[in-house]
């Protein structure tokens, strides 16, 4: 069997497009049985530089995240930004160059904007003839993505796919696949043995507040709000690696009336989105993506500008989820929601219509199909 070798380049800003990554890596290993390696991009530079760019993003988020929106927007836009992303690319590409030439990989695949730039940039400038895949990990398209040396694209829905041949890609280069998220989110799951697990009850709601760890969730007011609603439900909340945030929810979940089970970090989210019959959460691409695929609806609760905005106007234009941009906002619509038990069968059901499960295989069976010669 020939060695097919697939590099796959992300970046840790937001766990999505690590997880992206690790998705189709899984399915390229099982099915196709090739060799492939993950790289985080902060790894091929001083350590102190991932880690300054990682604190001033979840900062800015936190403290300021009109701020993100404005750039975000501005990279959207300006022919500057463009300019700059040139200049990055050529400052940073040397190192990237050097860990492609060592690996030797027979196509190399972007779940990250950035990374994509240097290897356009390094195509661009004849120093790699490797073809090249990008796998778009939102529901929206950002300029700085968009890259004609790129050989495909991996798109979550057909608008995409409008927009990025409107903007030069070739309409045969776009495939429409879904977002990819990991072989775990389509296995069985017994949602009683789960619940029995955590101890908690099958004839009451459960919901999934996730989204806490950068602190921009008030996880903690949230399960306050929660523990007003006079109905039989219970409510699993995730902390992230926030711990401040996971010893105050701790404490609260101590003392309200409903059950409450609090996690810090964990690696059992398809677990958690089995039993939930509503996620509250932050709109990202793949926490999305991944209650989808369980047909998990959702409530987003104020959604930063930039693609948090995009990603929940796409979901609220086909009914799969609800938006409050207030804690009384999120308090009507969960007292609507517990009167109404149709309420949750309508957005379960329209949720379950926009999953795509099986994107990571069939993203692994395109890249086989195309790049791997016998």
């Amino acid at each position: 069997m020939a060695d097919h070798r697939v590099l796959l380049i992300s970046a840790p800003i937001g766990a999505g497009h690590i997880r992206a990554a690790q998705s189709v890596s899984q399915m390229l290993k099982v099915n196709h049985s090739c060799h492939t390696e993950l790289c985080n991009i902060f790894d091929l530079f001083h350590p102190a530089i991932g880690q300054t760019i990682l604190k001033a993003y979840l900062k800015i988020l936190n403290i300021f995240p009109q701020a993100y929106g404005t750039m975000y927007g501005w990279g959207n836009q300006s022919r500057l930004a463009l300019i700059g992303r040139e200049w990055v690319s050529q400052v940073l590409a040397g190192r990237m160059l050097d860990y492609i030439n060592k690996f030797q990989p027979s196509v190399i695949v972007c779940t990250h904007a950035t990374p994509a730039g240097l290897v356009a940039w390094l195509k661009k400038k004849g120093l790699i003839r490797v073809p090249a895949a990008a796998i778009i990990t939102d529901f929206v398209v950002h300029r700085l993505w968009v890259y004609p040396e790129f050989e495909h694209y991996f798109v979550a829905h057909p608008a995409m796919a409008e927009y990025l041949s409107q903007n030069g890609i070739l309409p045969q280069s776009i495939v429409v696949t879904g977002i990819p998220v990991s072989d775990s989110f389509i296995q069985p799951i017994d949602k009683y043995q789960v619940l029995g697990k955590l101890n908690l009850r099958p004839d009451r709601k459960t919901i999934l507040i996730m989204g806490g760890g950068a602190g921009v969730l008030p996880m903690d007011e949230i399960l306050k709000l929660c523990a007003q609603i006079d109905r039989p439900l219970q409510i699993v909340a995730v902390a992230g690696k926030n711990q401040s945030l996971y010893r105050r929810l701790i404490q609260l979940g101590s003392v309200i009336r409903h059950p409450v089970r609090v996690f810090s970090y964990v690696d059992n989210v398809h677990e958690l989105m089995s039993i939930a019959d509503l996620l509250i959460s932050k709109p990202g691409g793949m926490s999305t993506s991944e209650a989808l695929s369980m047909g998990v609806p959702l409530v987003i609760y104020r959604p930063i500008p930039g693609q948090e905005e995009a990603n929940t106007c796409y979901l609220l234009n086909n009914g799969a989820a609800l938006r409050a941009d207030s804690l009384s906002e999120l308090q009507n619509i969960l007292v609507r929601l517990f009167e109404d038990n149709s309420d949750f069968t309508t957005l379960r059901q329209r949720a379950a219509l926009l999953g795509r499960p099986h994107a990571a295989t069939d993203i692994a069976d395109f890249i086989a199909k195309n790049y791997f010669k016998a």
